[in-house]
C-alpha cells in the first residue's frame, strides 16, 4: 500500500506541476485585480444605499419630530380652552408618535455605526487595492528570466524621447563655440 500511495502522490504533484506551468500569471494577478475592483464597485454601491436610506430616515425622523411639535402646540391650546376630551386623544397621539420617532432614531444610528464600519471597510481595501495595483503593475513590466529586469527598461526611469527643437540645436551650438574661443573643451 505504501509503494502505491507514494505513487499517486507523485502523480498528483506532477499534475499540480503542469497546471501551475500553464496558467498565466500576469492574466491571473489581472484577473484578481479586475474580482477585487468589481469587489470595491459593489461595496461603494451599498455604502451608497445606506446614505441614501440614512437621508430617508433622517427626513422620516424630522417629519415625526415636526408633527410632535404641532401636536404640543395643539394640546396647550386644548388644556387653555378646557377641552380635555381632546387633550387626552392628542396625548395618546403624541405618545405613540413619540414611540415611532425613539424607533426611527434607533434605526439611524444602527444606519450612521453601520455606514461608518462600511466606509472604513471600503477605505482599508482600496488602499490594499491600490498597493497590489502597484506591485502587479511592476511584476507585469519585467520579462522573468531577464537579468536586467530587476532594474528596468530606460523608458522607465526617463521622460518620452522628444526630438530636440531647432533652438535647442542651436543654443548648444552657440555654447560650444564660445567655450572653443575661450580655451575650453566643449
Amino acid at each position: 500500500m505504501g509503494i502505491l500511495s507514494r505513487l499517486l502522490r507523485l502523480c498528483k504533484a506532477d499534475v499540480h506541476g503542469v497546471m501551475d506551468q500553464m496558467e498565466d500569471k500576469e492574466l491571473l494577478l489581472k484577473q484578481y485585480l479586475r474580482e477585487m475592483e468589481e469587489n470595491l464597485s459593489q461595496k461603494k454601491d451599498q455604502l451608497n444605499q445606506t446614505d441614501r436610506i440614512i437621508r430617508q430616515v433622517t427626513g422620516d425622523l424630522d417629519l415625526h419630530r415636526e408633527e410632535l411639535r404641532r401636536l404640543e402646540t395643539d394640546l396647550d391650546l386644548c388644556l387653555g380652552k378646557g377641552k380635555d376630551d381632546i387633550a387626552r386623544m392628542l396625548i395618546r397621539k403624541r405618545r405613540t408618535i413619540e414611540g415611532g420617532a425613539d424607533m426611527i432614531a434607533q434605526r439611524l444610528d444602527r444606519l450612521k455605526t453601520e455606514k461608518r464600519f462600511l466606509q472604513e471597510t471600503l477605505d482599508r481595501q482600496l488602499l490594499q487595492y491600490e498597493e497590489l495595483k502597484v506591485k502587479v503593475a511592476g511584476l507585469c513590466r519585467r520579462p522573468e528570466g531577464n537579468p536586467l529586469s530587476a532594474i528596468g527598461s530606460p523608458e522607465d526611469h526617463l521622460p518620452a524621447w522628444k526630438s530636440p527643437t531647432d533652438e535647442e540645436v542651436e543654443l548648444e551650438l552657440l555654447q560650444r563655440k564660445a567655450s572653443l574661443q575661450q580655451g575650453g573643451v566643449p
